[in-house]
């Protein structure tokens, strides 16, 4: 019994002690409510009483005196480099140490407290030096020594040989410094003043984007269909927007079953984009209009896609016919409003390749030969509509002079089919039809003239009309028709 009231008397004088602690602790939080307890210390820097603003003022001054105004030395093997703090924006954590000391005493339950404060008091606390860095600016620092003993990671790609055939050439790892690493080493280095301010390299793996095996499952091992037009590169703006056009879509991938849009690939035709003006048809005639050239390079295509088998989704034809295909065999967009969409039905991946030499496009798609059909084109003109003669008036004119402005066009309407040979047998598909239509014949009359009859020479009759800026290379597609003149 005399035992128990012993341990009772302990226990009571030991939870007296602690509040009478507490209590003290309070009084002292009371009236200084926004300073660092006696005892209380970052790498032997005494922080004992200091409020905030006076203890950013000492870390200030430990950031010229410390570590952080020597150079760290980067070594790896039998190399080394130099890093500045400067250079990588190394400071003192301010916000972070004087956080957790004026913790100190002030977070957790009031006996974690007063044992807080007697730690602080009687032993000391050390705060860790905490430290941040500019992650860019040490990348960046990083990357100047990586040239010399890393190496980037090489994407598996698709290469097309002379013959056409398509090979894959396997991705690469390669090899960079581990950063995050670095970032940890300088921590520590800060923290313990007795480390050396050396920090060794490691180096880690760096994985390609585009592993081999993604590559070599799209199956695309050759030529499935090409198509050639010309144009007139003597037109530098008309060149330079097929240029434009064509290498948006160099290198296009499509997988099996999806629907490709040449509008979604090309983007809008504008400055910002890089087209200029050049000669486009608007209501039956040519004017200058921003993008002009890349309908033929979405015609040229549209050939191609026809050749390799592939399903059209959406296709419209010009309104009056063009010089660089046969009629029937063009394909018009217009920013958010026409475009030209096929489908790829192969099982594999389509792979496409455009080339543009001086007065050429070529357009190829690459896929899985094993898919690869024997492919005629045929378009027939149904009808021709005949074009109207109109007059205008020219004062310019000499009197009873008569002048022809523009050539008569007539307007035409065309069927296209194409003929698919695929292990010995033959199909043939309706392709959309096609409807141009005429341009009418203007005449220029001058002073005394007026509208009657054949008012045109044999000569006159030939003068004027549409300018022709290219013609079509057909490279397998068997078709027929005539090439009016036209854009």
């Amino acid at each position: 019994m005399k035992l128990d009231r012993k341990i009772k008397i302990t226990i009571v004088s030991v939870i007296l002690a602690c509040l009478g602690a507490t209590a003290t602790l309070g009084v002292s939080l009371a009236v200084e409510p926004e300073t660092i307890f006696s005892g209380v210390q970052v790498r032997g820097e005494d922080l004992s009483g200091l409020t905030r603003e006076r203890g950013e003022a000492v870390l200030s001054g430990m950031e010229k005196d410390s570590i952080l105004s020597s150079p760290l030395v980067i070594r790896f093997e039998n190399s080394a480099w130099q890093l500045l703090p400067g250079n990588i924006g190394l400071t003192i954590d301010r916000e972070r140490v004087l956080d957790e000391a004026l913790a100190v005493g002030r977070h957790g339950s009031p006996l974690e407290r007063w044992r807080q404060y007697r730690k602080a008091v009687g032993e000391g606390i050390d705060i860790p030096l905490y430290v941040k860095v500019d992650k860019a600016s040490l990348e960046k620092e990083l990357a100047a020594v990586a040239g010399e003993i890393t190496a980037q990671p090489e994407d598996a790609r698709l290469k097309i040989n002379t013959d056409e055939t398509v090979e894959v050439i396997p991705a690469r790892d390669g090899v960079k410094i581990d950063a995050e690493r670095v970032w940890q080493e300088i921590e520590q280095i800060c923290r313990n003043p007795e480390n050396k301010p050396e920090i060794k390299l490691a180096l880690i793996k760096s994985s390609p984007r585009v592993p081999t095996r993604e590559v070599a499952d799209m199956r695309v091992d050759g030529l499935l269909a090409s198509y050639t037009t010309t144009y007139n590169q003597a037109d530098a703006d008309r060149s330079y927007n097929i240029k434009i056009a064509a290498s948006a879509l160099d290198g296009i991938i499509i997988p099996p079953s999806e629907v490709f849009s040449f509008n979604g690939v090309v983007g809008s035709r504008s400055t910002e984009a890089g087209y200029k003006n050049a000669k486009v048809i608007i209501n039956n005639e040519l004017v200058d209009g921003l993008g002009g050239g890349v309908c033929q390079v979405s015609t040229t295509l549209y050939n191609a896609a026809l050749l390799a088998g592939m399903e059209i989704v959406d296709r419209v034809n010009h309104s009056i016919p063009v010089a660089y295909v046969p009629p029937g065999r063009d394909a018009t967009v217009a920013d958010n409003y026409l475009d030209f969409r096929f489908k790829n039905i192969t099982p594999c991946h389509i792979y496409m390749k455009t080339l543009v030499s001086p007065g050429r496009i070529t357009v190829k798609l690459y896929g899985n030969t094993g898919y690869r059909k024997q492919v005629v084109i045929k378009t027939r003109v149904v009808e021709k509509i005949p074009f109207k003669q109109v007059y205008e008036k020219d004062l310019t004119l000499k009197e009873g002079e008569v002048k022809l402005k523009r050539k008569g066009n007539p307007g035409l309407r065309v069927v296209a089919e194409r003929v698919l040979v695929e292990n010995g047998r033959t199909k043939v598909e309706n392709l959309p039809a096609s409807l141009y239509h005429p341009v009418n014949q203007v005449v220029l009359l001058g002073p005394g003239v007026e509208p009657a009859g054949d008012l045109l020479t044999g000569e006159e009759k030939t003068a004027g009309g549409l300018g022709q800026p290219g013609g079509a290379v057909n490279n397998t597609g068997v078709s027929g028709g005539i090439i009016p003149s036209a854009l």
